[in-house]
């Protein structure tokens, strides 16, 4: 991967509390009763649950996202959850006199120190937000009211149903006009079924919110009853078993965390799916089978972006696993898929050479100049390797 894109791509996944692909999230509030919904659809199925419990001043907090700890989901034990969503750029202009922190470590403070929407908005309006400017926040307390944050607006609703996913209600006149298939796809269900405020119904309207494409998966989902505290789990857009979680319950039993698929049975769909995607003698097993049922051209592929996600799971093996040999098998299937791909070809470079091959990773880096002249990293990449290597 081109070293400016690589190193924009960390710092996406350093500062952001969001998924990094799309998402959605449904709430329904009735007979004082609120539960909320919400699928986290990414590639990646290495996610966890961490319980933080209460302190003197702090509430219990239970989080969850990917193995960085960085929370990209939350609700502490006075029945406030937020959740993040990717969204297109919105420029941010709001910040003079602002207060300057990183982004989680102000949802933090949140989480552990506030239980209503109203709390959070006051809160946030200090804050400067300037690193928002491709996600959207969404906080929902007991009461069922919302608060939405979409950089320099922050506003609250009171509906008794809402569903929220990658767009911008401040900039969408209608919901007919929102160009993403699974948030169109729940909303038919929701407008076509009798809404109940019960974990089932949730679920349900989750089912039909769910991804299961080639470029984006519902990892996991979870169904909050923020009332009584307690949430069921889904993974892996199977929705025919699920774990439920007491949240009182498990901050009682101190600091502790947990994987998402480990709280399933090992022939589950989906903790079938997360040993194919950890197996590193075999890594491009569930790439191979999704693609080979997808019968794509490498026009398609690339129109899907396709090449962004298998550089991104490459650079999880290298970067986060430090297995550059698992990586270079992902990125060599990569190329083999789409063989006119500059970037994959930079990014296998790159493995080969965290691999200590030099003569294959100015191999690579070569066939990626062959299609991108401009390619400056692969340059600079190569005249260090034949420095140290003394290859010509």
């Amino acid at each position: 991967m081109n070293k400016i894109l690589s190193l924009l791509f960390m710092i996406v996944l350093s500062f952001l509390p969001t998924c990094v692909s799309a998402c959605s999230m449904y709430k329904i509030t009735e007979n004082g009763k609120t539960i909320v919904g919400n699928n986290e659809d990414w590639f990646n199925p290495n996610n966890q649950f961490w319980f933080e419990p209460a302190e003197l001043t702090k509430f219990g907090v239970m989080y969850m996202g990917q193995l960085d700890n960085f929370a990209q989901g939350a609700m502490n034990e006075k029945g406030l959850m937020f959740d993040g969503f990717s969204v297109s750029f919105l420029a941010i202009n709001h910040t003079e006199g602002k207060t300057k922190i990183p982004i989680g470590q102000a949802i933090k403070h949140i989480m552990q120190s506030m239980h209503t929407v109203e709390e959070v908005k006051v809160f946030l309006e200090t804050i400067n937000l300037s690193t928002l400017t491709n996600s959207m926040l969404v906080f929902v307390d007991q009461t069922g009211t919302y608060l939405v944050v979409e950089g320099d607006e922050l506003f609250i609703g009171h509906e008794s149903e809402k569903a929220f996913s990658n767009f911008y209600y401040s900039q969408t006149k209608s919901l007919d006009q929102v160009n993403v298939a699974h948030f169109q796809k729940g909303q038919k269900f929701l407008q076509s079924s009798k809404s109940q405020s019960t974990l089932q119904y949730c679920a349900q309207a989750m089912s039909h919110f769910a991804q299961n494409s080639l470029t984006s998966a519902t990892q996991y989902s979870t169904i909050y009853d923020l009332n009584a505290l307690k949430l069921r789990v889904y993974l892996f857009h199977d929705f025919t078993q699920f774990v439920e979680i007491d949240l009182k319950k498990e901050l009682e039993k101190g600091l502790h965390k947990t994987m998402i698929a480990d709280l399933f049975p090992k022939e589950s769909i989906g903790y079938q799916h997360y040993l194919k995607y950890n197996d590193p003698e075999n890594p491009t097993l569930y790439i191979e089978e999704i693609t080979g049922a997808s019968h794509k051209t490498e026009q398609e592929l690339h129109a899907l972006e396709f090449a962004d996600d298998l550089n991104q799971i490459g650079y999880d093996w290298m970067k986060s696993r430090k297995n550059p040999q698992a990586a270079i098998k992902i990125l060599e299937y990569g190329t083999r898929l789409m063989p006119n791909n500059d970037d994959l070809y930079d990014s296998l470079g790159e493995a080969y050479l965290m691999n200590n091959d030099c003569s294959n990773s100015i191999k690579n880096y070569k066939k990626s100049l062959s299609i991108n002249p401009e390619n400056v990293n692969a340059l600079e990449k190569m005249k260090l390797c034949t420095q140290s290597q003394d290859i010509p």
